[in-house]
Formats: structure tokens, C-alpha cells, sequence
């Protein structure tokens, strides 16, 4: 009789476990992972000068089709990321405070 009790207790914990092991999987499936905010992204700021007709020609009618952008980057630190974190933040905030001035002035 005791036998069949812990065997009984022993499968019910299993079947428990289980289950719990299954209904979190499930859940974890269907949980979606949310993006990051657009302003936490970085960006690349590309600037070039504006070109005459005449430069324009000459750029696209060159002997060398291909035109090649190099861009390079190195891993950084948990230091640098957090100190360009807040240069960002501080260029931000700079901007932010400039806006409405000169919105009041062309306004």
C-alpha cells in the first residue's frame, strides 16, 4: 500500500512538473520581445557639399563605376559605450533647449 502511494505521489509530481515545464514554454513562445525605442538606435550621419551640374557630370560620367564607402568601427567597452551614452544624451537635451528658441524666432 505504501508502495502504490509513493509511486502514485511520485508520478503526480512528475505529471506536475511537467505540465509547469510545458505551460512556461508555451508562454515564453508567445511572448513578444519588444524593440527598442527608434532614439535608442543609433544613427549615421552622412554629410557631403552640394554639387554643381557641372561636378555632377563629371562624377557620374568617371571611367570607375563603382563608387566604395568604407566604414569602420571597433568594439567598445562598457565605459565608452556609457560615456557616448551620455555625450548622446547631452547633445539631446542641447537640442531640445535650442528648438523652441528657434521656432519663436522664425515664428
Amino acid at each position: 500500500m505504501k508502495n502504490t502511494i509513493t509511486n502514485t505521489m511520485k508520478n503526480g509530481l512528475i505529471l506536475s512538473t511537467a505540465l509547469v515545464t510545458g505551460v512556461l514554454a508555451i508562454g515564453s513562445a508567445f511572448t513578444q520581445v519588444q524593440a527598442q525605442d527608434s532614439a535608442a538606435l543609433q544613427s549615421v550621419t552622412i554629410v557631403a557639399k552640394r554639387m554643381s551640374e557641372e561636378q555632377k557630370i563629371a562624377f557620374d560620367t568617371e571611367q570607375d563605376p563603382a563608387h566604395v564607402v568604407m566604414i569602420s568601427a571597433k568594439r567598445l567597452t562598457a565605459e565608452q559605450k556609457l560615456v557616448m551614452d551620455r555625450e548622446d544624451q547631452f547633445e539631446r537635451s542641447q537640442l531640445a533647449e535650442k528648438t523652441p528658441a528657434r521656432r519663436h524666432v522664425q515664428g
